[in-house]
């Protein structure tokens, strides 16, 4: 699904992002191994001749990069997560795990269904431009957790910073559930808005939230 003019949808329970550029692509977040299909489909359909040079991770929960492990090996891209993310990418640490009886599910889950490490080529820091994207390093979620903002048409990516609702009229705060510390992930989703000046929102779960100005002056109205 085409977003804009470079920018396609790949959606699902995560949402991924396809960007086309002059001589090559770049792919924001994998989703799960069985998603690996049709993010194969969309580089076929419309950038074939893009050579998929990288694969941002915008952090380390399996839904957003298992499969890595099949398009990683298929494409040879270059693997970028944030500095503070990388180790829990590659497992060399495990994800601290969240407080309560659902973190501990969650951290239980992810190690015996995912046990795949992944390699990380390259490492990005808060404000670095990376294939025309800012980097924006938001932690909370995760401790690495970053949002990127397209330099040229200003689209943002922000992963689970924030969510919308399924219409792409809403934006909700990040998912008290999955945070590992909620309210610096609500402090993280603040910030972006304040920092960057989207065009389109394009978030890791909701609908895409076209001239995002009302949603954005709602939001810091009532969780600033």
């Amino acid at each position: 699904m085409r977003i804009l003019d470079d920018i396609y949808l790949i959606p699902g329970f995560v949402n991924c992002y396809l960007i086309e550029r002059e001589h090559h692509s770049v792919l924001i977040d994998t989703g799960m191994s069985k998603k690996a299909k049709k993010v194969i489909d969309t580089i076929k359909s419309f950038c074939a001749d893009k050579p998929l040079a990288g694969i941002i991770i915008t952090h380390a929960h399996q839904d957003h990069m298992a499969g890595l492990e099949t398009l990683g090996q298929l494409y040879g891209s270059t693997v970028i997560a944030h500095k503070e993310e990388r180790d829990y990418v590659m497992k060399i640490k495990d994800m601290p795990t969240k407080e309560g009886f659902a973190g501990k599910l969650f951290s239980l889950f992810s190690k015996i269904f995912f046990s795949s490490s992944y390699t990380v080529d390259q490492i990005v820091t808060n404000y670095e431009v990376i294939y025309g994207l800012k980097v924006f390093y938001l932690p909370g979620h995760t401790p690495g957790s970053i949002a990127l903002e397209d330099v040229e048409n200003h689209a943002l990516f922000c992963s689970d910073i924030l969510n919308t609702d399924k219409k792409g009229t809403k934006l909700i705060p990040p998912n008290k559930g999955y945070a590992l510390d909620y309210e610096q992930a609500l402090k993280s989703s603040i910030k972006l808005l304040r920092e960057s000046k989207p065009s389109v929102i394009l978030p890791g779960h909701g609908a895409p939230l076209f001239e995002p100005e009302e949603a954005i002056e709602e939001y810091l109205k009532e969780y600033s």
